[in-house]
């Protein structure tokens, strides 16, 4: 059984090795290590690759230092390409999604005041008209107030309805009940 080993906290690669025959555990690494780095690795080698194997299981056993693998330096620096691809792929979903949000958000802002603005004619336009309120405006009015609620209800996933909008008030003109909600 064999694993590659990433330590961070020293950029150190190691490769562990179990062999059955003679139950030992042997591993090597890229570089040279110093002695709180070594007491890391092979307390994390005994305490969890070793776990996985039979070594603590059968008489006598080994464990061994093998020393330094040039190969490793190679497994060391595809790790280090993989991640930098990782966290570079990651950074640009965070950024394409913060964009997306705050387009989302702008949207939603944008619509909610078209809202506010259509409410604030269809009242002057009532407020005006009560001499004779312009009913072809108002159904005007009622088909661009129901596009702008379907486009908010895009950007914030709500479902709100017309009837949810327009303000009592105004309902009748819309020939919208009032009861309806």
């Amino acid at each position: 059984m064999k694993e590659l080993l990433y330590f961070s906290f020293a950029d150190l690669m190691a490769r562990a090795e179990y062999h059955q025959e003679a139950n030992s555990l042997r591993y090597v690494t890229h570089r040279k290590m110093t002695y709180g780095e070594r007491v890391v690795v092979e307390q994390y080698i005994l305490t969890n690759f070793a776990l996985k194997t039979d070594y603590y299981k059968r008489q006598p056993s080994l464990f061994i230092y093998v020393g330094l693998d040039a190969q490793l330096a190679k497994e060391l620096n595809l790790f280090h390409l993989k991640n930098t691809l990782k966290t570079l792929v990651e950074k640009e979903k965070d950024v394409k999604d913060s964009v997306n949000g705050l387009i989302s958000q702008s949207m939603q802002n944008y619509y909610f005041e078209q809202i506010g603005d259509m409410i604030l004619a269809a009242r002057r336009e009532v407020k005006e008209g009560e001499t004779g309120c312009s009913s072809v405006r108002l159904d005007q009015l009622k088909i661009k107030m129901e596009e702008l609620v379907r486009a908010y209800n895009n950007y914030t996933g709500q479902k709100i309805t017309i009837h949810e909008v327009i303000p009592s008030e105004l309902k009748s003109y819309f020939g919208i009940s009032a009861e309806t909600v």
